[in-house]
């Protein structure tokens, strides 16, 4: 099979592939489904932490040897077992991802690529948290609030697209203050961030690439995060209209 270019740059780098077999499937919303894999040599290998993720390898639909690539955050993990778990929003058109987990049945298996994860949870500990991102972004928020102390402030920022993003769980905490917005534009998100006091916080991002870039900028220009106290990180991109679909 095919991985192109990006697939020899991960080979450069000294990322392995791990092999991941279907164990179940989980409906959680009508277009969000969880999805649990057994690969118990990953965990004899690298140890899981918070927003983990890996780069899965999907087939060519349409019957080439060229493979696909998408990333995909680890939800929950059960090392001792050789268990986890990954959430998936199933978008639409569907592409090869979507194709394949919504095929998917128990014992099916496929490749992925695990070379670490860019971000680690700040220690000491934060004064806070603020979170900001969308449903894609929800099971690594999920991830990182499970693994914040319950005396330590949360300030998280959910984006939706529709009414079925409303429907996907978040993980509990004591001190968790949510604000949900709808998706407007690119720009949603940085208007939704309040001016406030957040000396000693922490900041983390993911979601769409343009929205992103302007977090990014938004955080440091405005809000005082810096390269040391954030993280951003984009999980998609946004389709571009073409002139005769803008209104």
């Amino acid at each position: 099979m095919s991985r192109g270019f990006s697939g020899a740059v991960l080979r450069g780098f000294g990322a392995r592939d791990y092999t991941l077999t279907v164990v179940s499937k989980t409906e959680i919303t009508p277009h969000f489904w969880r999805i649990r894999f057994s690969a118990p040599s990953l965990f004899e290998a690298v140890s899981w932490e918070p927003a983990a993720w890996l780069r899965f390898w999907f087939p060519d639909p349409a019957g080439s040897r060229r493979e696909f690539q998408r990333a995909y955050t680890i939800a929950y993990a059960d090392p001792p077992s050789g268990e986890f778990d990954i959430d998936v929003l199933m978008h639409q058109p569907p592409g090869p991802a979507t194709l394949w987990f919504a095929q998917a049945r128990p014992g099916d298996m496929i490749v992925s690529t695990f070379y670490g994860s860019r971000f680690r949870m700040p220690q000491p500990e934060p004064a806070g948290f603020l979170l900001v991102g969308d449903a894609c972004a929800t099971p690594a928020i999920n991830s990182i609030i499970s693994a914040i102390s319950a005396h330590t402030s949360i300030e998280l920022i959910l984006e939706h697209a529709n009414e079925e993003d409303l429907l996907i769980p978040l993980a509990a905490h004591p001190k968790l203050q949510l604000q949900r917005i709808p998706r407007t534009n690119a720009t949603s998100l940085v208007e939704a961030i309040q001016p406030r006091h957040r000396s000693g916080w922490y900041a983390w991002g993911a979601g769409e690439a343009a929205s992103m870039k302007l977090l990014h900028k938004a955080l440091k220009d405005r809000h005082g995060f810096t390269k040391d106290t954030m993280h951003i990180q984009s999980y998609w991109l946004e389709p571009k209209m073409k002139p005769q679909e803008q209104e």
